[in-house]
């Protein structure tokens, strides 16, 4: 309970539309009880003595105070569907901002489809909540407490039926309360399942066409929509078991207090004299009966909200889980916020694994890279290549070792600024839906269009933007579908070099790309090696062996040779095997 606690707290921030509608819905309550009040006047004074007047007075009196109603629950439902708004807009941009924040670690975590189930799924339920808390939750209460003493107030010998019917009532709502709960908390995971298996079809269309895989793929998603709609039938079966029995609590109560009411006045216990005259006090009788009604409502009422408070707090816990997670990345107390990277690296007996007591994909790794050296990294599948850059721009953090910028250890450096100087692009190009400037500029917001032309000019990007008609402006459907693979890897690379870093970090970032476009890319980044450090890991010894130096990873995550490409081609066994492997058992020439 005390997740959906701290995310109630979110609603402190709309505490005016909060009173508002709590004040509306009393007098809505409020004047639903004087209406039952008027009606025993009517019934049990005006029609019997034949007074006109008292009757067109108390029903004037009784349609205004129900307009008043009226125009009270309108304003309760306007207020609370406000702040239930609101403060999910609220929830969501916290939320969004703390999955950005999440490290890598962090994300392997949780899953993807585990941060989409709760940014969407989740928070849909805590915005359902808080429209109940502030229309139904309060209201079931008030109901039931101030119906309860309308009720003793109007007859004491009729409320003995509620020694009987208000105990079945509570427990049968503990008993649900305590079953549901725990089932609705397997019914979030399952969503999680089958927004993983729906993520991983939509996001893998031509692997799936091209292999044929659609029936294995439509089983694989039958498999998890039963296990939901299982595992929710489990939990929904509580609530459908539990509306029959209030219904027949609530039929029997109501029952009840006709036979007690028809035995009283058999017993002349609820008769009045009027003029003269005994009558049976009906009147007193309907009202008790209404009395009766709201309060058994308010329990019914309750009943459904704390079923719903029961799902409400299992994704109240999955948000809170994910809003409270501690970061692993993060900036020490006393580190550098201003420094300019020269471009000097250096590990120091670095090994990382991404578990914590996890099988090590790096060993023992040492080597220094000078400021403005380029730098190829080479080895077999598997071999970390690219779980050692990811190091330098401190993504993951090492599980021994140091890795040091100019001397500093990385940990010692502010992450923003320490990745506003690397520019990395990733093996799988990722573009995102916008204009084709929209996607450069997340190198650099402040871009000119200058700085645009000259970064799609060293990427080699020019020659397919310069077709469009709105060049930059130019849409991008999403993830890039209406780009071809070079022209995606190509983007990124120009979205690199627009940030003007100091370190450039290419993870198998021009394998799309057409050889001479490659060669021309690989110039350009020699021609600015005075600028910038470069690291590039290829598959290709063509593409690296006229690099100042190359790193060799053997299959275990260890180096197995560190130097020039004629040195390497004596001396490392794995880049002697790459190397055969290319060329069909020729040595290639430096």
């Amino acid at each position: 309970m005390s997740s959906l606690m701290k995310l109630i707290k979110y609603g402190g921030h709309y505490m005016p539309n909060i009173i508002i509608s709590l004040v509306a819905m009393v007098i809505q309550v409020v004047t639903g009880f004087y209406v039952i009040r008027l009606m025993v006047v009517i019934i049990d004074d005006a029609l019997p003595a034949m007074d006109t007047t008292l009757l067109l007075r108390t029903g004037a009196l009784m349609i205004g105070v129900a307009l008043i109603g009226l125009a009270m629950g309108i304003v309760n439902n306007f207020n609370s569907q406000k702040v239930a708004m609101y403060v999910t807009a609220d929830l969501r941009d916290d939320l969004f901002e703390k999955i950005q924040a999440l490290s890598f670690t962090n994300i392997d975590k949780f899953k993807t489809s585990r941060l989409i189930t709760t940014a969407t799924n989740d928070v849909q339920r805590i915005q359902q909540f808080f429209q109940m808390l502030l229309r139904i939750i309060v209201r079931a209460p008030l109901m039931f407490g101030i119906g309860l003493y309308m009720a003793i107030d109007t007859s004491r010998s009729l409320s003995n039926i509620f020694f009987i019917s208000l105990p079945l009532l509570i427990i049968t709502i503990v008993v649900i309360m305590i079953l549901a709960f725990p089932r609705y908390m397997k019914v979030q995971k399952t969503i999680d399942g089958l927004n993983r298996v729906t993520l991983e079809t939509a996001n893998s269309p031509r692997v799936i066409k091209s292999f044929v895989t659609t029936d294995h793929e439509n089983e694989r998603f039958e498999t998890a929509n039963q296990l939901f709609k299982n595992t929710n039938l489990a939990a929904e079966k509580i609530s459908f078991a539990g509306e029959p029995i209030f219904m027949v609590i609530f039929n029997a109560t109501i029952a009840g207090i006709l036979f007690l009411g028809a035995y009283f006045m058999d017993q002349g216990l609820l008769i009045s004299t009027v003029s003269g005259v005994a009558l049976p006090d009906v009147g007193l009788l309907m009202a008790f009966n209404s009395y009766s009604m709201q309060i058994l409502f308010g329990l019914l009422m309750f009943a459904m909200v704390m079923i719903f408070i029961s799902r409400a707090l299992a994704s109240a816990n999955r948000i809170v889980e994910v809003l409270e997670e501690e970061i692993d990345l993060q900036d020490c107390v006393d580190c550098i916020e201003q420094f300019d990277v020269a471009g000097s690296i250096t590990f120091n007996n670095v090994s990382f694994a991404y578990e914590k007591d996890g099988n090590r994909v790096l060993k023992d790794i040492s080597f220094d890279i000078e400021a403005g050296q380029r730098v190829g990294i080479i080895g077999s599948t598997g071999s970390g290549k690219s779980s050692l850059i990811q190091l330098i721009p401190r993504l993951y953090d090492t599980t021994e070792g140091d890795v040091l910028i100019d001397g500093v250890n990385v940990k010692q450096l502010n992450i923003k600024a320490l990745r506003s100087q690397i520019g990395y692009v990733t093996q799988t190009a990722t573009i995102f839906s916008g204009s084709v400037g929209t996607n450069l500029m997340m190198g650099r917001p402040d871009a000119s269009f200058d700085d645009l032309e000259r970064a799609t000019k060293l990427a080699q990007a020019d020659d397919f933007i310069l077709t469009y008609d709105d060049l930059f402006n130019h849409e991008i459907q999403q993830k890039g579908t209406n780009l071809s693979g070079g022209q995606k890897q190509r983007i990124s690379l120009a979205r690199a070099f627009v940030r003007d870093p100091k370190i450039l970090i290419l993870d198998d970032s021009t394998s799309a790309v057409d050889a001479k476009s490659e060669e021309a890319i690989l110039n350009e980044i020699e021609r600015l090696s005075h600028r910038m450090t470069t690291i590039v890991i290829s598959q290709k010894i063509s593409t690296i062996k006229d690099m100042d130096k190359i790193l060799v990873l053997n299959n275990k995550g260890r180096i197995d040779g560190f130097d020039t490409h004629e040195n390497l081609m004596k001396h490392s066994e794995v880049y002697q095997e790459i190397a055969l492997s290319q060329v069909g058992g020729g040595v290639p020439s430096a």
